[in-house]
């Protein structure tokens, strides 16, 4: 028996959409600002070769958070929602890829396994000079997580408070984003066909 997929994303599904669509008073409003887009045309928040161009790769359904502050940072939430596992598998297979291939010049990427979902890469980008990790410039941190035809990312600087507003280091921020993750990778299971 088929299972009907889900074809959109609630709102407020997202783990940051609350606190994203609230109104930020005076004078807070000029120090950070959220933007909320579920554009299918959006690249991934994770995007290691660059690509531009309107993504071609089965998507039935996205929703892209950017937090940005004047510090200046930014960090992400986005998930994106598939017509069927196989095409969501597909997706992630070619991020690793990418990750590989295009992790060169002064922007490199370290990659590892996580256990979240069906499967999960932590991702840190690194700004390179003369062939040397920049210490001047903060690494970038990724969740990313695949569960049934769900892909799900989290983004944030590994040098500053998160989105959450704690003041994190390499090692809690990247607990931090695979824990945001395993809350999605639940969650996602209450979308139609996500999971089943």
């Amino acid at each position: 028996m088929a299972h009907a997929s889900a074809t959109k994303i609630p709102k407020g599904f997202l783990l940051t959409e609350a606190k994203a669509r609230k109104v930020i008073p005076p004078p807070l409003d000029d120090e950070e600002w959220w933007k909320i887009s579920d554009k299918p045309s959006l690249q991934f928040d994770l995007n290691p070769c660059s690509t531009k161009g309107k993504p071609r790769d089965g998507r039935v359904a996205i929703r892209t958070i950017t937090h940005l502050t004047s510090a200046p940072s930014v960090s992400g939430e986005q998930l994106v929602l598939y017509r069927n596992a196989t095409s969501a598998k597909a997706v992630l297979a070619k991020l690793r890829a990418e990750l590989k291939r295009c992790s060169r010049g002064s922007y490199w990427y370290s990659a590892k396994a996580l256990s979240v979902g069906n499967e999960a890469v932590s991702v840190t980008g690194y700004a390179y000079t003369k062939g040397k990790i920049d210490k001047t410039m903060p690494p970038t941190m990724w969740a990313v997580a695949r569960r049934g035809s769900a892909v799900f990312f989290y983004s944030d600087f590994a040098d500053r408070g998160d989105r959450h507003g704690r003041l994190l280091g390499d090692r809690a921020l990247r607990k931090a984003l695979a824990g945001d993750a395993k809350k999605m990778a639940k969650k996602v299971c209450d979308l139609p066909g996500v999971c089943g």
